[in-house]
C-alpha cells in the first residue's frame, strides 16, 4: 500500500462512522504494514470493547517489530488488559527490554510482575536482579530467579531450604544442571520434606553416605533403575565408596543390578554368596541366577 493510502486508512480509524473505523481495521491487519501500529494506539481507551480488543491485537501483531519504546503507552496504562499485553510481549523483542520491564516489575497484577521479573532475568543484569528476585515476596519470583543464569551456587543452595516446595524443587534441579554436589545434611533435610530422591542420586551416589542407603532402601521401581543406572556411571568396581555401603547395609538387590552383565572373580564370588544367603528375597537370588 501506498504511503498516502496508508495515512489515509490510519486517519479512518478516527471517523465517526463506527463502520468506517471497522473497515479501516480491516484493511490494514490485511496490508500489514507494522507503522499502521500508530493508529491503533488511541483505540486504547475507546468506549467499545471490540475497537479497544483490535487495539491489544495491532500490538501483539507489530510491536516487536517497531522497537521495544511501542510497549511504554501499553506498560503505563490505566487498563489491565493493556499492561498484560506489554507484559507477555517482553519475550518477543531482540533488543533489551530492561527500561519496559522496570515499570512493569512494581504493577500490583502478578502477571505482570512475574513476566517482568522472567525479561530482567534475562537481561545483561540478570547477576543484579536474581540477587534482588531471591527473597521476592512471590515464590514463582524467587523460583525463576534461582533457575536464572544470574544464580550462583550460593543462591541455589540457600533455594534449597525456601518455604516453598517449588523453589526448592527448582533449586535442587538447578544444582544437578550444574553439576554441584550436595551435602549429606542438604539432602537428608530435602528427603524429610518429600522431595523427589531423582535429582538426589548423583549426589547421594558421589558421597557414599547415609542418605544413599535411605534411598536404597525406600525407592520404588522407576528410582531403582534410575540409582542403578547412576551407579553405573560413577562405580567402576565393588571397592567404590557408594557400593561398599550399600553392601554394609545389606542393599543386594541394588548390588545385584549394578553387578549385571560384569564378571570377574570378585563380582562371582559376591553374587554366589549373595545366592547363598537366605535372608536375600528369593526373587531377587533368582534374578542373580539368571544374570
Amino acid at each position: 500500500m501506498a504511503r498516502g493510502g496508508l495515512d489515509s486508512e490510519i486517519a479512518r480509524l478516527k471517523h465517526k462512522d463506527v463502520r468506517q473505523r471497522r473497515r479501516a481495521i480491516r484493511v490494514l491487519f490485511d496490508t500489514d504494514v507494522p507503522r499502521a501500529l500508530e493508529g491503533f494506539v488511541p483505540l486504547l481507551n475507546d468506549k467499545d470493547a471490540w475497537f479497544r480488543s483490535k487495539a491489544l491485537e495491532a500490538h501483539r501483531k507489530w510491536a516487536p517489530k517497531q522497537g521495544v519504546e511501542s510497549l511504554r503507552t501499553l506498560a503505563t496504562h490505566s487498563w489491565l488488559d493493556a499492561r498484560r499485553c506489554a507484559a507477555n510481549l517482553l519475550g518477543d523483542f531482540s533488543q533489551d527490554t530492561t527500561e519496559i520491564a522496570l515499570l512493569l516489575i512494581e504493577d500490583d497484577d502478578l502477571t505482570c510482575t512475574r513476566k517482568a521479573a522472567e525479561a530482567l532475568l534475562k537481561g545483561e543484569e540478570a547477576t543484579k536482579y536474581s540477587a534482588e528476585f531471591q527473597s521476592h515476596s512471590d515464590s514463582a519470583i524467587r523460583r525463576l530467579a534461582v533457575l536464572s543464569k544470574g544464580a550462583d551456587a550460593e543462591h541455589r543452595n540457600a533455594a534449597l531450604i525456601d518455604e516453598s516446595n517449588n523453589v526448592r524443587e527448582a533449586a535442587l534441579q538447578a544444582v544437578v544442571d550444574n553439576g554441584e554436589t550436595l551435602s549429606e545434611d542438604g539432602m537428608k533435610e530435602m528427603l524429610e520434606r518429600g522431595i523427589d530422591t531423582k535429582p538426589l542420586l548423583s549426589s547421594a551416589v558421589q558421597n557414599a553416605g547415609e542418605v544413599l542407603v535411605e534411598i536404597a532402601e525406600k525407592a520404588d521401581a522407576q528410582t531403582m533403575k534410575a540409582l542403578v543406572k547412576e551407579l553405573r556411571s560413577q562405580c567402576d568396581s565393588l571397592q567404590d565408596g557408594a557400593l561398599q555401603i550399600l553392601l554394609e547395609n545389606e542393599m543386594y538387590a541394588v548390588a545385584g543390578r549394578w553387578m549385571q552383565g560384569k564378571k570377574n572373580q570378585e563380582i562371582d564370588a559376591l553374587r554366589w554368596e549373595i545366592i547363598r544367603n537366605d535372608s536375600v528375597d528369593v526373587i531377587e537370588r533368582a534374578r542373580l541366577l539368571e544374570r
